[in-house]
């Protein structure tokens, strides 16, 4: 059954001019190396804009179950490149925003 890795995070307020370059850095990697999102059903970002925490981001994961977000997810963050991108965007975001959740349809 399909799950759903959601994270959402505040970036800070004076590092929001580097955020957009690490993004595209990160779409930049994902696209160039399609044999580590192998898998991976869908990627998105969303910003909030209306409600809850201002310029609040959900970053949404799509996987067939969740064994494969295990494999799928080790297989990402154990390249050398990704493990940099991924230290580089914690430093970004405000850490005690940021949560992890794991969601599946019922509908």
């Amino acid at each position: 059954m399909t799950v759903f890795n959601g994270e959402t995070y505040v970036v800070k307020s004076e590092k929001r001019d580097e955020f957009n370059p690490a993004l595209h850095e990160f779409l930049i990697y994902k696209e160039g190396h399609p044999e580590f999102f192998e898998g991976l059903l869908s990627w998105k970002l969303c910003q909030q804009e209306y409600g809850g925490i201002s310029n609040l981001y959900i970053e949404i994961w799509e996987f067939e179950d969740l064994a494969a977000m295990e494999t799928i997810s080790a297989r990402i963050f154990n390249d050398d490149k990704m493990k940099k991108i991924s230290e580089g965007f914690h430093q970004l975001v405000e850490p005690t925003t940021f949560s992890t959740h794991i969601w599946r349809p019922i509908a």
